[in-house]
């Protein structure tokens, strides 16, 4: 089993990937045949496919901020709640996302499930 540090570090990592728009790196995170749960509900994909797929839809100028420290569970998961920002059109917007990753006992991030949707999406702030 991964130990919390593992996790942690691993999401911290995922994170880091998001802000620099490096899929290769965030890939490099996740197990063979890992799976992948996008937010819009399109269903489950493995991770090859999917998290480039996702990366690809990030707005230029994005940036990801985490809102409340990385929690672990006493098993196999961990759970980050962050902030998106981006300006469209001119106007500032904040999505709020949580993503839930599972991990094989080798630490390697197995599935993600990936939370947002309209009602988390502030404008104007």
């Amino acid at each position: 089993m991964p130990t919390e540090e593992h996790m942690r570090a691993a999401m911290q990592k995922y994170l880091d990937a998001l802000n620099a728009l490096d899929v290769v790196g965030a890939l490099a995170l996740f197990g063979q045949g890992s799976t992948v749960e996008d937010p819009v509900g399109s269903g489950v994909a493995p991770a090859i496919e999917r998290l480039p797929e996702m990366f690809g839809q990030i707005p230029d100028g994005a940036t990801f901020v985490l809102d409340t420290p990385i929690r672990t569970s006493h098993g196999n998961a961990a759970a980050m709640a962050f902030t998106t920002r981006v300006i469209l059109d001119g106007e500032p917007i904040e999505v709020r996302a949580v993503d839930v990753m599972e991990f094989d006992d080798e630490g390697w991030i197995t599935h993600m499930n990936a939370y947002t949707g309209p009602s988390d999406v502030i404008r104007g702030r």
